[in-house]
């Protein structure tokens, strides 16, 4: 199961106070200096034992300072937009107990993050079902990023497959991004897989471990 701090209110705060977060320990109010991780359990039925769902912040390079001020420096200078990360590469990679799906992110910005399991994964802004296997379903959203690089084509997935039969992922599917936010599917063999999320300022990405 996902190692987490339970309470029955519908959110329980956690701090990065590991590298990896093991999503068991609270250790205060988190800073600017590390990503911020939000635990929230909703009710789920069916073949899937997980219920869990995480969330945090990100702050990936080294943003420019936001401009205060409503009236821009210069007659007729236009105000910049907001600085995004970017979205470079998706891996999927064993390991001893499971694989590992690392967000390797590039560029300057602030971002968030959520993972959580979903029993009906849709695609944002659409109504069909995504088609993925697996017996749990675990929907990872970054906002804020832009990526078109993701996707093999428009509203097509990148599909990232483990080898072998005993592998913790069935399948992994990372759509490129709409509205800045981009979104994957990674379904799982066991419906009670371990998760554990480790989104990292100084290796600028973030990474999700699955086993069994």
């Amino acid at each position: 199961m996902l190692a987490a701090r339970r309470n029955n209110v519908s959110v329980a705060v956690l701090a990065l106070c590991l590298p990896v977060l093991t999503l068991s320990t609270a250790c205060g109010v988190p800073d600017e200096k590390h990503p911020s991780t939000d635990a929230v359990e909703t009710a789920r039925d069916g073949q899937c034992q997980q219920f869990e769902s995480f969330s945090g912040q990100l702050l990936v390079g080294n943003p420019p300072p936001v401009r205060t001020g409503l009236v821009p420096a210069q007659p007729g200078e236009r105000m910049p937009g907001p600085a995004r990360p970017r979205l470079d590469s998706v891996d999927l990679e064993p390991t001893l107990d499971g694989e590992t799906v690392t967000f390797s992110l590039g560029g300057d910005g602030s971002m968030g993050w959520s993972v959580r399991f979903v029993q009906a994964p849709f695609l944002r802004g659409t109504d069909g079902a995504v088609p993925i296997s697996g017996s749990c379903i675990l929907q990872i959203d970054l906002t804020s990023v832009d990526s078109n690089k993701a996707g093999d084509g428009p509203g097509l997935p990148m599909r990232l497959t483990p080898d072998g039969d005993a592998s913790a992922v069935v399948e992994a599917l990372v759509y490129s991004s709409s509205a800045t936010v981009t979104q994957s599917f990674v379904g799982t063999r066991s419906s009670t897989p371990e998760v554990t999320v480790d989104p990292s300022i100084d290796n600028r990405a973030i990474t999700v471990a699955i086993t069994h």
